[in-house]
């Protein structure tokens, strides 16, 4: 029996219907996509403009009295009038809305920067513990990973601010860890710092022509090893070379002499030296030096020696301030410091006989001592500086004065962001070292290697490709989990965009700033990783 088949049209090819052309039917979607999106743009957009017209014209009034929508951000040049409890720069509730913006993006970069160098480090290292072969390590490193990864992090910044620091003892009794010029309390953690004083910038110059001078010296030992092929140590000779270079310029900044200090002439002091002997004849001892000694000893008190301390007007948190005040405990020079805001205030205390000297820069004493009624009376005696001053920490009263200082809402943060966002790196790490083959290790375990030579010559350089693009998304996590700040109230960005809605109430406006500013931090972020991702890729052939 044999099977007829239909005829072939006359083409010579079989017609498909136009509904089971593949195609066809492409076509017909891509055109239904096209109308659907055409249709929901146009629903957003008539939308917007009839939420934005129900939000009245007060929304986008002009200066002129007339409403538009150009003069929708013209409300941010008036004054903030809420006060930031912690601010980089300097702000008042007198600036402007835009500065009160500038400062929240400025403390939402110093807990993004500040987080990303500890969580890499503290993740790092966790996730190289996770692989330890010693028990004890390794089991704590897991169990650090799976309580911070299983623990929503709100309730971990809450665990931390209110149980935690909170928690701690006063300023008077705070925490000194192993003695250090460190003190952490209930108010936050305070530490040394580094002023930079009047003739850092002199210095500065120096450092970066080191820095020339260094590349340059690279560059020249460079090509003398290509020619010779014998190593020229340029690593010794550039440091060398920065350091003589830096440290010239340490020793012609201080000699600047731009710090001086305002006395009486009848003081009978005409150099830094004579304020020794100042305290000496106020007090019953014969030798500074010996002063903690004779406190320790009951031999004087401590009424005595507040009496007799050295009495100091200085603008308050200025560098001159700590310039001077470093000598004197150097010194074992007793001093109390009464501080103001204005330079026109201190020289107004010094006036009434509230101090025994004014420390300022020689430019400011110059310009304040024309308001003394006898200016010839009074003797500017300078002072020696260096370019950089350690500050240290000092109790006076109910809190600290002086160093650098973390607030416990800044500390709060931090250490949540770190803490919880560290547990999700290291596992990254881990799988990282974990990726490459055993045969690397053996290899570099053959050939001598140390197990610290081995992770870092061998195997992070190569585990780097991997850790480097989900590295990228926990740095991108860190930064946007730091808008709950607002739970511990540290005025990051979020917080002060949320308090001008509140107060202004254009919530449009600021809502847009806000998420045009993650953005913008989101894909920098994103653009340097990616930038480093691809140089740290294989270069195939």
């Amino acid at each position: 029996m044999s099977i007829v088949k239909d005829p072939l049209p006359a083409g010579g090819q079989e017609t498909i219907p136009f509904w089971r052309d593949g195609r066809i039917i492409g076509i017909l979607l891509q055109i239904v996509f096209v109308i659907l999106l055409v249709r929901s743009g146009l629903w957003l957009i008539t939308n917007i403009g009839e939420n934005l017209g129900s939000l009245g014209e007060a929304q986008f009034r002009c200066e002129d009295g007339s409403s538009s929508f150009r003069c929708a951000f013209d409300f941010l040049g008036s004054d903030a009038q809420f006060d930031i409890q912690e601010s980089v720069i300097d702000y008042t509730p007198a600036d402007s809305y835009w500065r009160a913006i500038a400062v929240g993006v400025l403390n939402t970069g110093k807990v993004a920067v500040i987080g990303v160098v500890l969580t890499t480090i503290l993740g790092t290292i966790t996730g190289i513990a996770r692989l330890s072969g010693n028990w004890l390590v390794r089991t704590i490193a897991k169990w650090y990973i799976d309580l911070m990864r299983n623990t929503p992090l709100l309730l971990q910044l809450f665990f931390i601010y209110f149980v935690v620091l909170l928690g701690l003892a006063g300023v008077n009794e705070a925490i000194q860890p192993f003695n250090l010029p460190v003190f952490i309390s209930q108010r936050g953690v305070n530490y040394p710092s580094f002023v930079r004083m009047s003739s850092f910038p002199i210095w500065f110059a120096f450092i970066v022509l080191g820095i020339i001078q260094g590349q340059a010296i690279w560059m020249i030992l460079g090509r003398r090893e290509a020619l010779t092929g014998k190593s020229s140590n340029r690593i010794p000779w550039v440091l060398f070379s920065f350091i003589l270079v830096a440290g010239i310029g340490w020793f012609a900044a201080g000699n600047s002499n731009n710090e001086a200090m305002l006395v009486p002439k009848a003081s009978r002091v005409r150099q830094f030296d004579d304020l020794e002997g100042l305290l000496l004849r106020r007090l019953p001892v014969t030798d500074l030096s010996k002063l903690e000694a004779s406190l320790a000893a009951g031999e004087i008190s401590q009424e005595t020696v507040d009496e007799a301390a050295l009495q100091i007007c200085a603008v308050k948190e200025s560098p001159s301030e700590v310039n001077l005040t470093s000598r004197l405990r150097r010194a074992n020079i007793p001093f109390t410091v009464t501080r103001s805001d204005r330079a026109d205030q201190a020289i107004e205390n010094y006036a009434e006989g509230a101090c025994e000297l004014f420390v300022a820069q020689q430019a400011v004493i110059a310009s304040e001592r024309v308001l003394l009624e006898n200016g010839a009376a009074h003797l500017v005696v300078p002072l020696a500086e260096t370019p950089v001053r350690l500050a240290i920490p000092r109790l006076e009263g109910f809190n600290f004065v002086g160093g650098g200082k973390m607030s416990t809402e800044f500390t709060a943060l931090l250490v949540g962001l770190v803490l919880f966002t560290s547990a999700f790196v290291a596992e990254i790490v881990r799988a990282g070292i974990q990726s490459v083959s055993k045969g690397q290790s053996e290899a570099a375990r053959a050939l001598g290697l140390s197990e610290g030579q081995r992770l870092q010559l061998v195997v992070m350089p190569q585990a780097m490709r991997v850790i480097i693009p989900p590295m990228t998304s926990q740095y991108l996590n860190l930064v946007k989990n730091s808008s709950l700040a607002l739970a511990v109230a540290y005025p990051d960005l979020y917080r002060t965009i949320d308090t001008m809605i509140n107060q202004s109430g254009r919530s449009l406006q600021l809502v847009l700033i806000m998420a045009a500013i993650y953005l913008t931090i989101s894909l920098t972020i994103s653009a340097f990783l990616n930038w480093y991702n691809k140089r740290m890729m294989l270069v195939e052939r």
